[in-house]
């Protein structure tokens, strides 16, 4: 994995990091790549807020932990004063040397240890040796302290030949590794020289990459306003998502809300619906009942006429019946009087007297009053024949005395 780091100023791109990797390794391997000595820190920039970062503490595993915020962190390499060699340095020394010494082949295991980190700082320009007796001119920057000019490898039969003969063996052994030594100390010099140059090389490199890529900056710079224009947009997106989000949990929630409140009206219905169906079954009984009683009270008058008509009947029956016993009784009694006739009236007696008495039987014969009814007690009067009497009367009027 890479991590971008600027050092002043200087996008500086570590390559081949992990999860695991501390922050003391990162600083170190920085540290290493500028060629310069002193204290460091790792900043992780953060929208205007800085959070230095601990020896012991990772920077993806932060990044991790940030998500989406990750493109904006920024990890900035800070030189905070100088190691504490340069620091027992006099303050001319500091002036005169802009760059510090080269490290000791200590530090030369740290890069051991840290092999497999890589940076991408620009092209290679390592100088390699060709040539065994190549010298190497000092840097017009290097230190001012007196060093051992470098010797090749094929002067030292020569110098060895100019040492003098000595008698002991001793004395030859003392000066072989004297001579070891010096060769020691020359490779270590030469190892110096090399990491001074290199360091020159990259500072170079790294001092033409901003007037060449210029344009590329202008595009990144762009990039990053697109970029914090986007986050800008997403962020307004995500507020009002946040918003659409709360807006459906309340939906959600007074959704709950009206089906609770359903389900209870629900049961408020079927309850309802039971007690209404009790109703309607009291209703029923009560209506029966109604009906059964004005049905007895309208039919209480019929009965009672019904039992005045019958009594009426009956005595309608007595007295046809009596009706008819006297109309046979009067038929009887009529058919009786048709049989005898009746008592002239006076009027009549009077009228046909002299006609009686013109047809009176004569001296010696029997009268008829003693034979025909109602002719009691006329004796010797004058008799008068019924028929004859009413030959001047009317039917209508012979009809009122039942005659005709």
């Amino acid at each position: 994995m890479e991590l971008k780091v600027w050092v002043e100023g200087v996008v500086r791109v570590v390559s081949g990091l992990s999860l695991n990797t501390s922050c003391q390794d990162v600083v170190i391997a920085l540290a290493q790549a500028i060629g310069q000595t002193g204290r460091y820190i790792l900043i992780l920039k953060l929208r205007g807020n800085e959070r230095p970062l601990v020896a012991d503490d990772c920077p993806l595993q932060h990044l991790a932990k940030l998500g989406q915020l990750a493109q904006e962190v920024q990890f900035v390499l800070r030189r905070t004063g100088p190691s504490l060699s340069e620091g027992q340095n006099t303050p001319t020394r500091e002036r005169r040397l802009p760059l510090p010494r080269p490290p000791e082949p200590e530090p030369l295991k740290h890069r051991d240890t840290h092999k497999a980190l890589s940076f991408s700082l620009g092209p290679s320009t390592h100088p390699k040796r060709t040539k065994p007796n190549r010298a190497w001119s000092p840097s017009p920057r290097a230190s001012p302290e007196p060093r051992a000019s470098p010797v090749s490898f094929l002067d030292a039969p020569s110098s060895v030949k100019a040492v003098p003969s000595y008698s002991s063996k001793e004395e030859v052994f003392r000066q072989i590794l004297q001579q070891q030594k010096r060769l020691q100390d020359l490779e270590i010099q030469l190892q110096a020289l090399e990491k001074e140059t290199e360091v020159w090389e990259q500072e170079r490199s790294s001092a033409t990459v901003p007037s060449l890529n210029l344009h590329l900056a202008d595009e990144l710079e762009q990039r990053l306003r697109q970029n914090e224009a986007e986050l800008m947009h997403s962020e307004h997106w995500e507020e009002q998502l946040q918003a659409e989000m709360d807006r459906e949990q309340d939906l959600h929630r007074r959704l709950h809300q009206i089906h609770s409140v359903m389900n209870e009206h629900s049961y408020q219905i079927q309850e309802l619906q039971a007690r209404s169906a009790h109703v309607a079954q009291d209703i029923q009984l009560t209506a029966r009942r109604q009906t059964s009683q004005q049905q007895e009270e309208a039919l209480r008058p019929l009965r009672q006429e019904l039992h005045n008509r019958l009594q009426q009947g009956e005595e309608l029956e007595t007295t046809l019946s009596q009706t008819q016993r006297e109309l046979q009784a009067a038929e009887e009694i009529q058919q009786q009087q048709q049989k005898a006739p009746r008592p002239l009236p006076p009027k009549f007696k009077q009228k046909e007297t002299r006609q009686f008495k013109s047809k009176a039987p004569k001296a010696g014969q029997k009268g008829f009053d003693n034979d025909v009814p109602g002719m009691d007690g006329l004796g010797d009067s004058a008799v008068v024949c019924p028929w004859e009497a009413f030959g001047d009367m009317e039917l209508s009027d012979l009809a009122q005395f039942g005659i005709v």
